[in-house]
């Protein structure tokens, strides 16, 4: 056995994060009569990938030694493991040398691979010199598990063979590493609020109904990435989508079949730049088409997927199956069915969100990968081939070319530093706020991080919130620190599409100021005016401060140093509307301040909408209040009377089972600063009975409902 293979396993691991060499040891005759020139041609593999199939090795031989035979044992050693499909025995059948005498090659009968670890021999084969003097070999489908080599891109990969033969080289390569997967999510977070079901499953039908929905795209890294299935497979190329996080009576729904972007007409929900479409395509057109997998389990294998439609006419693919949720998450398999290895192919889908009642705001997450994901590195009898490690794919956009499009979402800070003042031995001081806003689409999840000039560990952050628009809280901790001015600079990081920005921070430590005990303003909540619940706030509506020490002679209330209006205020209580210049923030900033004293901070949580109906607010068509004893004939126009619809708001109404309801009127009550009025007819024909009435508001792109008010009708 030549030099290079008898170095240590140790020696052989730090090689292998290079290469894969091949080296046939010098044998003496008659193998010493033979002379063969070494090829093979490298194939790109998954970088991700456990089970890749590697370049053919081939021996191209000649020997004037006609009629002589040469038997002996041909092995490959790789620096990573062997993983062919083995039997009980480590056999595979999978792997093959094969014999070529002029009329092309043909396996060796009666030998088998046998797999150890690293390396795959083929012992016993018995090779003779044909009258020409020329034969070839070639060892052909050894599989290798390359995300060994750290998954990383853009390594060649080379092999390393025993046999009885003289060759010409001693390195021979076989495969290059490539990232296979790149994708892009419409949303990392997705907002589960009110989305209605249709009449029909399917694809048109969840449009018609607006159902609400996300996108998932996936894009190869390279031509032959996406694959179907293959002799000695068990499935195409997988992709497996995880969804977590959901509220309990949430239903999620995704399309059986899916064409890609190089189809007849690419399947789409039209928030990732495409026209919305079911998609069509066109049977064995040899385009991208992806089949969601029944019977998947958690990790993608098994299960069968849809078939790929069959004749000779475009095909619609407008059907769609319910995604199975337990406590909130589940998971969607799908397989490619069809490809051309020829071009870099991307694919999108919707997933649409039937969730008809919410208890409050909630942000599910979704991912993907490769599939089947598996933690089996080395040759197996029953894992599945092929499969990969997990890893979560890198933006696409620079593919497809999208990465401005204004889907995606963007960062933006506030370039405003921030300067705190703090007593030198005292408690937490501040604060300061830095202001992030997505001023994209989707929702964007970001970090702060925090890097000291001078002294360590005296920021103090509040990061409650890390998706799309949401204010920062900063304090200083000034124990510890000695009287002097500090620095320090927050990172605010949304990832390399959204974007970073940097905010710095001076501390400076001085003496304590004390503020007597009886003047300090004490800010316990925020309610909901109409239900005297902490609730979020909406911008422009109604809310009520709640606290202690909150009247004086002069008084006011801001949220992020806009001011509100104040319509009362009293020793515990100050009704405010709150500022509509807030728009689309998440959160805001809220300080009272009582003849020149002002309270801690307070943040408050703001939503797009909170449509909140005033206990005894709704009115009969003569202007009486609705109640049992007092009903509301069927046809009549009821008058309701609610805080927390914006304008501009799309409103619809619901009595009994009757959804979507037009109103004939919605907008501001007359008079009543920060009060809405919707007004809606009772639907004709309904019996006699006390059921629920619900108002619905949409607004940034989500609905929101209030709570069920008994309603009588007559």
């Amino acid at each position: 056995m030549g030099p290079l293979i008898q170095i240590g396993n140790r020696a052989l691991g730090l090689l292998a994060v290079l290469t894969l060499t091949i080296h046939i040891s010098y044998s003496q005759t008659p193998g010493s009569t033979v002379t063969c020139a070494v090829s093979a041609v490298p194939r790109q593999v998954h970088s991700e990938g456990v089970t890749e199939p590697l370049g053919n090795i081939v021996l191209r031989c000649s020997s004037s030694n006609s009629g002589a035979s040469v038997t002996g044992n041909y092995t490959v050693f790789l620096p990573v493991d062997v993983t062919n499909r083995i039997d009980s025995n480590s056999l595979t059948t999978d792997a093959v040398i094969s014999v070529d005498y002029g009329l092309g090659y043909v396996p060796v009968p009666g030998v088998s691979g046998r797999v150890s670890g690293r390396s795959i021999s083929f012992n016993g084969v018995t090779v003779t010199v044909p009258g020409t003097g020329k034969f070839g070999i070639q060892i052909s489908n050894v599989r290798a598990n390359v995300s060994e080599l750290g998954g990383v891109a853009g390594q060649q990969v080379m092999a390393t063979l025993s046999g009885p033969l003289s060759v010409d080289q001693g390195q021979v390569a076989v495969a290059n590493t490539a990232t296979s997967l790149y994708a892009s999510l419409h949303s990392n977070g997705i907002n589960c609020t009110g989305s209605p079901a249709p009449a029909t499953i399917d694809l048109p039908g969840f449009f018609a109904a607006g159902t609400a929905f996300f996108s998932t795209r996936v894009t190869e890294g390279f031509g032959t990435a996406f694959t179907s299935r293959g002799t000695g497979e068990d499935s195409g190329t997988r992709f497996l989508v995880k969804y977590t996080g959901f509220p309990a009576n949430s239903h999620l729904y995704v399309p059986n079949l899916v064409a890609g972007y190089d189809a007849l007409t690419p399947t789409a929900g039209g928030d990732l730049g495409l026209t919305q479409a079911a998609g069509q395509y066109v049977p064995g057109s040899g385009t991208l088409l992806l089949g969601l997998v029944t019977g998947a389990d958690s990790s993608g294998a098994g299960g069968t997927p849809f078939a790929a439609p069959t004749g000779s006419s475009p095909v619609t693919l407008n059907s769609a199956s319910e995604v199975a949720l337990s406590n909130g998450s589940g998971y969607a398999v799908y397989e490619v069915l069809d490809a051309n290895p020829a071009v870099r192919e991307t694919a999108q889908f919707p997933t649409f969100l039937v969730l008809t009642q919410i208890t409050g705001p909630a942000v599910a997450q979704q991912s993907l990968s490769l599939a089947p994901v598996s933690a089996m590195a080395a040759a197996s009898a029953t894992d599945p081939v092929p499969r990969f490690v997990a890893s979560a794919p890198a933006s696409d956009c620079g593919i497809v070319g999208d990465c401005q499009a204004g889907y995606f979402p963007k960062l933006s800070v506030a370039p405003i530093p921030i300067n705190l003042t703090a007593t030198a031995g005292g408690a937490a001081a501040g604060p300061g706020y830095i202001y992030v806003q997505n001023t994209g689409g989707g929702l964007m999840d970001w970090s702060t991080t925090v890097t000291y000039v001078d002294g360590s560990g005296w920021l103090i952050f509040d990061q409650s919130m890390h998706e799309n628009s949401a204010t920062v809280r900063v304090d200083a901790q000034a124990q510890g620190l000695s009287p002097g001015v500090y620095h320090a600079n927050v990172l605010v990081d949304a990832g390399p599409l959204a974007g970073t920005a940097t905010i710095p921070v001076m501390l400076t430590v001085q003496a304590a100021q004390v503020v007597p005990s009886s003047t300090k303003i004490t800010v316990t909540g925020v309610l909901n005016p109409a239900t005297m619940t902490a609730t979020p706030v909406v911008a422009g509506s109604l809310g009520i401060v709640a606290g202690t020490n909150l009247a004086g002679k002069t008084v006011s209330v801001t949220f992020n140093g806009f001011p509100a209006s104040l319509l009362y205020t009293s020793d515990s209580r100050i009704y405010v509307q709150v500022p509509a210049a807030l728009g689309s923030l998440n959160t805001a900033i809220m300080i009272v301040t009582v003849d020149g004293t002002s309270s801690a901070p307070q943040m408050v949580q703001l939503a797009p909408a909170w449509p909140s109906i005033f206990a005894h607010a709704v009115r009969n068509q003569d202007f009486s209040e609705n109640t049992s004893s007092n009903p509301a004939r069927a046809g009549s126009t009821l008058q309701i009377f609610l805080t927390g619809i914006p304008a501009g708001s799309s409103v619809a109404g619901q009595i009994q089972n009757l959804s979507g309801l037009a109103p004939a009127y919605s907008g501001p009550a007359p008079g009543e600063s920060g009060v809405q009025q919707v007004n809606l007819v009772v639907p004709a024909g309904l019996a006699t009975q006390t059921t629920q009435l619900v108002i619905c508001a949409s607004a940034g792109g989500q609905q929101f409902c209030t709570a069920g008010y008994p309603l009588s009708i007559d």
